[in-house]
């Protein structure tokens, strides 16, 4: 397995894993679409890297970066269904928090729901401590057509 920073070729990719979690989706609708997944691979204050196996995409995991503060926000970490149970998820988190460190990012958090179980126990796993609960809101603000 090779991770590697993630590159316009995995767009098609990112985006099948980003909407194939249910949890992502608060509204019923896909929440994402290509203008996301490019920002999550070009834009600045994102670091997005895939795992690689044989030369396909097995998972991707993005943090968004606050460098005047020093903090990352864990948006996703997300393993294809095919290389579950693989040690995968782990791995990227490792990967993601070392080259964390090396932009100086001191302090990383990373919310969740109640029910991804999977994702509480790598986070708590990986050394993460549990915060105070708290509930999501959100809004459609524009209907798509």
């Amino acid at each position: 397995m090779k991770i590697r920073k993630a590159e316009e070729k995995d767009r098609k990719k990112i985006l099948e894993l980003l909407n194939s979690e249910p949890t992502n989706n608060l509204e019923g609708e896909q929440p994402y679409n290509d203008e996301c997944a490019e920002e999550y691979i070009k834009g600045k204050s994102f670091e997005t890297f895939v795992a690689e196996i044989g030369g396909k995409v097995a998972g991707v995991t993005i943090a968004h970066v606050r460098r005047i503060g020093k903090y990352a926000e864990l948006y996703h970490t997300i393993v294809d269904k095919k290389y579950r149970r693989k040690g995968i998820g782990e791995k990227l988190y490792k990967f993601r928090e070392n080259h964390l460190k090396k932009l100086g990012i001191v302090y990383v958090f990373l919310f969740t729901t109640l029910d991804n179980m999977a994702m509480q126990k790598l986070a708590e796993k990986s050394g993460y401590k549990k915060g105070k609960k708290f509930f999501a809101y959100s809004k459609v603000l524009i209907k798509k057509k």
